[in-house]
Formats: C-alpha cells, structure tokens, sequence
C-alpha cells in the first residue's frame, strides 16, 4: 500500500463528520413530481378532489422538498435551483389546495376559489429546503431575486388565471427549452394574450404582466418581451409606443377540472 493512504483513511472519519450537514444528498427525484402531475393535471387544470383521495405522491415529493439540503441548493447550477424552487411552489401551491379541499365559502369573491383559504400566501405551512415557507416567501423571496421573467409563465398559483400548470416537473437540464413553452403556451391563448385592431391596436394580456412589469422592464418591456414569442403576424405591431396595453380581469376560480372532463 503506498505510503500516503493510510493517514487518509484515520483521517477520513474525521472529514466526514466535519462536512457541511447534507453532504452526499442529492436534489429532490423530479419523477416523483411528475407522477402526481400525470395523474391529477388534465390540459393544466387539476383534479383536485382525486389528488385530495389519493396524496402518496404527493406527499413523499414534500417530504423531499423538506429534507433538501440548503447546502446542495447552493452546489447545484442556477437552472437546477430554479427548476427545484418552480417545481417546489407548484407543489406547495398543490398541497394548500388539498389541505382545505372541498374548500368553505369564507368571505366575498368565488366560493371556489383558493382566496377563500385563511393566509393563502402568507402562512408558512410547506417546508421546503429545511424551513418553513410561504407560496409569497418562496415566490417573491427566492424564485424572482434569481431575475428569470419566465417564471411568471410557470408558477402556477391555483387560479383560472394563473398559468396553466405543466403536465411534468421542470428539469434544470432543458429549463430554458420549457420555460420558452410556458411562454408560447400563453400565447396561443386567446384568454390571456389577444392582439386587437385599432388606432392604436390594443394588447390584451394576463393581469399577472401588470402586477409583475418590473421584472420586465415596465409596460414597454413587457410588450418587447413579448414579441419575441408572439406569432409572426403580431411581431411588427408590438412595439412599445404603437401598442396600447390593457390586462383581462382576473379570474381567481379555481383551476379545477371540471368532474365531468374526468369520467
């Protein structure tokens, strides 16, 4: 045996117990999402009275969420952390749903609809990465500082109006590929993006690009962005300064599917 090996074997227990607590942990089994996804989402809309019956899936991807090593997030590339904190919400944002399901009519607006749930965004009842976190702490504290506007075409909060949530998990490895079909997706549909004729034409869009234009760039950059995705025919008009913008009013129903789609 060369000389050199036998001190790094007496030293290795005493590495071991010095590594950062996580070490050798890995990033949550995206598959496991995408099980509960391929169960319970039909054309972005959720089962939500199956996924309340049946949460195995469901719950042992939470527990993965929870067990998450900070220390990993932090090794991990930012396309991997940022498909983990997407995934991460979406699955949150699940998990309320099903908490509270059927949900009881509280105060004005939609009886069905996740606004009817005490603290929705601020109650920190999801652990994710080792602490307890908010739908708000996770999508305002982690997921928009990484300065990715797409994100606002994938975290989908339980609404009509948010995003329509995709069938699988988001991988750090072709994330930039989805993110642009979460895009195109919006695009294509005609209750959250609609050009108009007009002097000027009007751009009618999600209420999400007016709570959000900051992390676009204001109105303009909103609409710059968006060009870049808009079908061919849309691309001359959408110009800031040539376009008016207004936003559809927001729908805060829930994004169930409906029980007779499901039989």
């Amino acid at each position: 045996m060369p000389p050199f090996r036998l001190p790094f074997l007496l030293a290795l227990p005493s590495l071991l117990l010095g590594a950062p607590r996580g070490w050798g942990q890995t990033l949550p089994d995206p598959e496991i999402f995408d099980r509960v996804l391929a169960a319970h989402v039909h054309a972005g809309l959720v089962d939500y009275h199956g996924l309340a019956g049946n949460r195995t899936d469901l719950d042992l991807y939470l527990e993965q969420l929870g067990r998450t090593s900070p220390y990993d997030l932090e090794l991990a590339s930012r396309e991997e952390r940022l498909a983990f904190w997407i995934n991460a919400y979406n699955a949150c944002a699940l998990r309320l749903v099903a908490d509270h399901y059927p949900i009881v009519q509280r105060g004005d607006g939609p009886a069905n609809s996740v606004r009817q749930i005490p603290d929705a965004w601020s109650r920190q009842f999801c652990r994710v990465a080792q602490r307890d976190r908010s739908l708000d702490g996770i999508a305002h504290g982690v997921i928009r500082p990484l300065g990715e506007p797409r994100v606002h075409f994938a975290v989908s909060c339980p609404s009509r109006s948010c995003p329509p949530l995709a069938g699988e998990a988001y991988r750090g490895d072709r994330l930039d590929a989805d993110l642009d079909v979460a895009v195109l997706r919006f695009v294509s549909d005609s209750s959250r993006y609609r050009l108009e004729a007009g002097v000027p034409p009007t751009l009618r869009v999600n209420k999400l690009l007016d709570w959000y234009k900051e992390d676009f760039g204001g109105t303009a950059g909103v609409v710059a962005f968006l060009r870049r995705f808009a079908p061919p025919e849309h691309v001359p008009t959408l110009e800031p300064g040539r376009v008016r913008v207004e936003y559809f009013a927001y729908d805060w129903t829930l994004n169930e599917a409906p029980r007779s789609e499901l039989r």
